[in-house]
């Protein structure tokens, strides 16, 4: 495949530009998991306080039950103080004195919840409030973050674009063929597509190159590939002269 020793620095070149592009991509594909990872815990924050208002609603249905549940004790105590007067025999009146202390007994360990409640209560809403607080500014800094990633990412996006029309550009006199085989290199993952002999070995992989091969590669007439890891091979020296 014929290649000018021009192509070939141009090609060169072109790969230095890449190197730039998949840096600027690799950057532009790391913001969104930024910003993922902020609203992640944007969420976190608001589900603290949440879960506080949460424990807040359960102990006031809490505290209503018990007052309930002391209402009726009162009630029924109340009650069975007005039935005392109407017993006609002694077991009567003692079986309504022991529903009556039973009763109150009950309506004591249940003052004694509610006063807990309320205290847990008073804890929960302070809790709370400061968890609003926190939950506020952990968020608005965090939508700070967001912004200036997003505005990053539209900075990288400018600079992408320029760069690859650039890069398009330069890449236009270089045949079409050896464009191919390059783009293909690298769709294998191998980002240094192009790269120089060392002595007698490919610098990538290290083979040692055949003879012939390299009398190719001094040339530099046509496209010469590595055998063994198929990437474009040059000799420095070559277009070191050229250059001069």
């Amino acid at each position: 495949m014929a290649l000018t020793k021009e192509n070939l620095i141009q090609l060169i070149a072109i790969q230095e530009a890449d190197a730039s592009l998949d840096k600027l991509k690799s950057d532009m594909d790391n913001i969104p998991v930024f910003v993922a990872n902020l609203r992640e815990a944007i969420e976190t924050e608001k589900h603290k306080a949440s879960d506080l208002k949460t424990m807040l609603l359960t102990l006031e249905k809490k505290k209503k039950e018990k007052e309930l549940e002391l209402a009726q004790k009162e009630e029924s105590a109340k009650k069975h103080g007005t039935e005392l007067n109407a017993v006609k025999t002694n077991e009567a009146f003692k079986a309504l004195q022991l529903e009556i202390e039973r009763a109150k007994a009950q309506g004591s360990e249940i003052e004694t919840e509610i006063l807990q409640t309320m205290e847990d209560l008073d804890k929960t809403r302070k809790e709370e409030k400061a968890a609003n607080v926190e939950a506020q500014a952990e968020c608005k800094k965090f939508e700070a973050e967001i912004s200036a990633h997003e505005g990053r990412l539209a900075d990288l996006k400018t600079r992408f674009d320029a760069a690859k029309a650039k890069r398009d550009e330069a890449a236009a006199p270089i045949p079409a063929e050896t464009m191919r085989i390059y783009n293909h290199v690298r769709s294998r993952g191998k980002l240094d597509a192009v790269v120089a002999i060392e002595g007698s070995n490919c610098s990538a992989c290290r083979i040692t190159l055949a003879p012939q091969v390299i009398v190719e590669a001094t040339k530099a007439k046509a496209l010469v590939t590595c055998e063994s890891c198929q990437r474009i091979i040059y000799r420095p020296e070559t277009l070191a002269a050229k250059a001069a």
